[in-house]
């Protein structure tokens, strides 16, 4: 499966850009360029309460301004909340992961194998339909090859601490797409003597919500031949 990047791309309106800020008032979201990192170019940015306080939080994912010996910048994730009056980094992920699912102890770090990482994806999706969305960011690994593509799907608690609550990763490449309130994912299957651009089948998965078991998971999975 070729390398994709930039499979979904959502960018929620600032509907707290334009608050009056009266006493106690919480202050008015400012550009994406003034939160992240200094030297730091925005991407992607979504705006969505997360913790369910009728305060937005923000996302944003951005890239370094300066490139390594390649030719590829750095990519950051970082979760703004206001604290203590002012908009505050509350997550980077090129530090720890948010833990649980399974998951890695780190979001943003390739491995030797491989020369970089990018930002795939970057959704609040509300996957009970609660109105407190989880945070879906998708991290694509590359290298001489596609490297893997992988799933976070990420909860904010009312303390305001993050935690994984799926964590998904692929053998080479993928497609994440948002349909409401689920999640459509496609990968290649590699077979052990398939070459690096033709895995022999394709896998789709189905993320929801199983509101029986009170949680996010695989609903779905099918795997066909490859045409």
């Amino acid at each position: 499966m070729r390398l994709v990047r930039g499979a979904v791309l959502v960018v929620l309106a600032a509907a707290c850009a334009g608050r009056d800020e009266g006493p106690g008032a919480a202050p008015s979201l400012p550009p994406p360029e003034r939160l992240v990192r200094p030297g730091a170019t925005p991407v992607d940015t979504v705006v969505a309460d997360l913790d369910g306080d009728r305060a937005d939080e923000v996302t944003i994912s951005s890239v370094s301004g300066e490139v390594d010996d390649l030719g590829i910048a750095t990519p950051f994730v970082e979760v703004f909340d206001v604290r203590d009056g002012r908009w505050t980094r509350v997550f980077d992920a090129t530090g720890s992961a948010p833990p649980g699912a399974g998951a890695p102890a780190a979001m943003l770090s390739a491995g030797a194998e491989f020369v970089g990482q990018s930002v795939d994806s970057l959704a609040a999706v509300d996957f009970a339909g609660d109105g407190r969305p989880e945070l879906v960011v998708g991290i694509l690994t590359f290298g001489a090859t596609a490297g893997p593509l992988e799933l976070w799907i990420v909860s904010m608690g009312d303390d305001g601490t993050l935690a994984t609550v799926l964590y998904r990763v692929t053998e080479r490449g993928g497609l994440i797409g948002i349909e409401t309130d689920r999640l459509r994912v496609e990968y290649g299957v590699y077979r052990k003597h398939d070459p690096g651009c033709c895995p022999s089948r394709f896998a789709v998965e189905t993320i929801g919500w199983n509101s029986a078991a009170g949680r996010v998971e695989v609903l779905d999975r099918r795997v066909t031949r490859a045409p």
